[in-house]
């Protein structure tokens, strides 16, 4: 009975914070790849670097990459009106069972066909996105 209740909490905690983190708060900013900065000399990285290399998706079609036994990322691309990429990335994080035991969510705006990397929960991806148009 308790173990019911806690997966219960345990689930409704979950479901509140991806909620949470997907609404755009007042004040926001949408973070462009473009305008990120990066540092010619950078300390060591505890970030794994995952480097996709040239990803080719659909618009608003998810597309789900592997990015090790345990961890796997989708991916929603959706082109703006401005010409620019919006990209909505879910990493999931699973346990050996197949039981997900993390997700983290980031939303980026980029230029389609122009590489750029993310951070998100403890990996960087690196990819170029190649919108084909159908």
């Amino acid at each position: 009975m308790r173990l019911d209740n806690l997966l219960g909490t345990i689930l409704v905690i979950s479901v509140v914070s991806f909620l949470t983190a997907c609404q755009k708060k007042p004040g926001a900013e949408t973070l462009h790849a473009a305008e990120m900065s990066h540092s010619k000399t950078s300390v060591k990285s505890v970030l794994n670097t995952k480097d996709l290399g040239v990803l080719p998706l659909s618009n608003h079609v998810s597309t789900t990459v592997t990015l090790g036994k345990h961890q796997q990322c989708t991916i929603t691309p959706t082109l703006l009106k401005s010409g620019d990429l919006q990209l909505i990335l879910s990493m999931e994080t699973t346990a050996n069972d197949g039981r997900p035991i993390g997700m983290n969510v980031a939303r980026v705006v980029t230029k389609p066909g122009e590489p750029f990397d993310v951070s998100i929960g403890e990996i960087n991806l690196a990819f170029t996105p190649h919108i084909s148009m159908q």
